[in-house]
């Protein structure tokens, strides 16, 4: 389990650096710097509510964060078909958020597997 939940924060890290420096990356160049430290609390905030979760393995955290991870995947899919770079980094953000999500769904088999022993 200690694998699985060190590849679930791996993930978690790479979605936040892929995520976060995409969109400050992808910014307009003229764009305020409190406008991207806005945009960067109101995009990535609610993954960022979870990093407790990620970092202890909490169960009921976990569950919660892949259920918020479905409404990035959307957006992120969506992202898929924009022109270079953004659909480029769209694909990468598919990859890991899709790992994440296998992961940390994996950390929660896990758990409870360990809890019906």
């Amino acid at each position: 389990m200690t694998l699985l939940l060190n590849l679930t924060r791996l993930f978690y890290a790479l979605l936040l650096l892929l995520g976060i420096g995409g969109l400050w990356w992808l910014a307009p160049p003229d764009a305020p710097l409190l406008a991207k430290i806005f945009m960067t609390i109101v995009v990535y905030g609610p993954i960022l509510i979870f990093a407790h979760g990620v970092v202890s393995g909490s169960p009921r955290l976990l569950t919660w964060l892949c259920f918020l991870l479905m409404f990035y995947f959307c957006g992120y899919v969506i992202q898929l078909f924009y022109p270079p770079p953004m659909g480029i980094l769209a694909a990468f953000r598919v990859t890991v958020l899709v790992a994440l999500f296998i992961t940390a769904m994996l950390v929660i088999r896990a758990g409870r597997a360990d809890l019906d022993r």
